[in-house]
């Protein structure tokens, strides 16, 4: 186990436990549990083992609310890609680069965050990003992480996903350890040598933001990163949906994490937090509350919401190749912050909303993101 692959550990989904645990819980058998399982992973849906458990498809009323318009995993990427434009191709596309995007931002004046420092083994830095210091060799990590006046830090892997990889780096507990947010610690040279042979394609380095205080309070000190979805339709850029991920109590980040995670659905049009779920157990009732037991969470409305969901039809109008953009944004102190653009983001609206993708109320808008990209190359295939 490194100091930073403890996202990746907890993404592991244990198969044979979790048909186990719906077993004694009075679910149905482990034979039948794996002819479904089958049955789901090669039919139309492409359902993966764990979407099974999340969506608790093992019960047939559930199974018959969710299939139909339900987008698995396995068919994201091709969701997301069909909503390419080729024939805007020469007006700008998304990178599987963050800093590249983040260039094009910047370039735009956008409120984003800021990337300090890159480590790199090969190739040069970002045209657009001036100030980028380029570190290339561990002992360069190590000098770098040294400094106690660059804390905190959050740093993750430049084209990775799913937080792996990603920390919070709080403080040095003492000269040559650093300290993470959760407390726990790793010498410099060790933390360097493991980014050094994990990373030496790109690993970034970002001040570390921190949520309002009042969100702080229901989300705890690591970020909760909102969410908002995007589509490009003949009325421009339009907000799809927007969910916001409170971290686990143990996490630095909103990512894989042990313990329990909260998803919660936004309201668009008034940025309120209308519906709280356990990411992990969809028989859970509604939830109200997320880290704060004596304040709930639920009808909360977000703090400058409006502006958030104007910087992402901004910010998307710098990618016009691209049907579909997934943002994360942080809501700060200093306002809303572009984080990232994800150009085929896991759709977390159907934990969140615990309702498929293409619902009555989210299929108008995807048929006329379909429509747009059609006329401009796209939209070969419709789901």
């Amino acid at each position: 186990m490194g100091y930073l692959s403890g996202t990746a550990e907890a993404g592991t989904f244990p198969l044979i436990a979790k048909m186990q645990a719906l077993q004694d819980a009075g679910g149905p058998g482990a034979v039948r549990q794996a002819v479904s399982l089958l049955a789901l992973a090669f039919g139309r849906a492409k359902v993966r083992p764990e979407e099974y458990y999340t969506y608790a498809l093992w019960r047939p009323d559930r199974m018959r609310t969710f299939l139909d318009g339900f987008l698995s995993n396995w068919r994201t990427r091709a969701f997301n890609t069909s909503l390419h434009m080729p024939g805007r191709q020469g007006a700008g596309a998304l990178s599987s680069d963050k800093l590249a995007n983040e260039a094009v931002l910047a370039a735009r004046g956008l409120p984003l965050t800021r990337t300090r420092a890159l480590f790199l083994t090969e190739g040069e830095g970002v045209a657009g990003l001036p100030a980028l210091s380029i570190l290339r060799r561990a002992a360069d990590l190590t000098d770098f992480l040294a400094d106690p006046a660059i804390y905190p830090l959050f740093g993750k892997p430049r084209a990775d996903s799913f937080a792996r990889g990603a920390a919070v780096f709080q403080d040095l507990a003492q000269p040559g350890v650093v300290r993470f947010l959760n407390g726990q610690t790793a010498p410099l040279a060790a933390l360097a040598a493991e980014i050094a042979a994990d990373w030496g394609t790109g690993y970034l380095f970002q001040p570390f933001y921190r949520s309002t205080p009042d969100l702080a309070r229901h989300t705890g000190p690591a970020m909760a990163s909102v969410r908002i979805v995007t589509l490009w339709t003949d009325r421009g850029v339009e907000p799809w949906y927007g969910v916001i991920r409170l971290p686990a109590r143990s996490a630095m980040h909103d990512g894989d994490a042990p313990d329990q995670r909260i998803w919660g659905l936004i309201d668009l049009a008034t940025g309120t937090i209308v519906k709280l779920r356990d990411l992990r157990d969809p028989m859970l009732p509604d939830l109200t509350h997320g880290h704060d037991p004596d304040l709930a969470f639920l009808g909360t409305k977000l703090p400058e919401w409006e502006r958030a969901v104007d910087l992402c039809r901004l910010g998307h109008e710098s990618f016009p190749f691209n049907g579909l953009i997934g943002w994360d944004v942080f809501l700060t102190s200093d306002g809303p912050l572009l984080n990232e653009a994800n150009g085929s983001p896991g759709h977390v609206y159907q934990v969140a909303a615990q309702r498929p993708l293409l619902n009555p109320d989210t299929r108008p808008a995807y048929e006329r993101a379909l429509a747009f990209a059609r006329k401009h190359g796209g939209g070969k295939v419709r789901f």
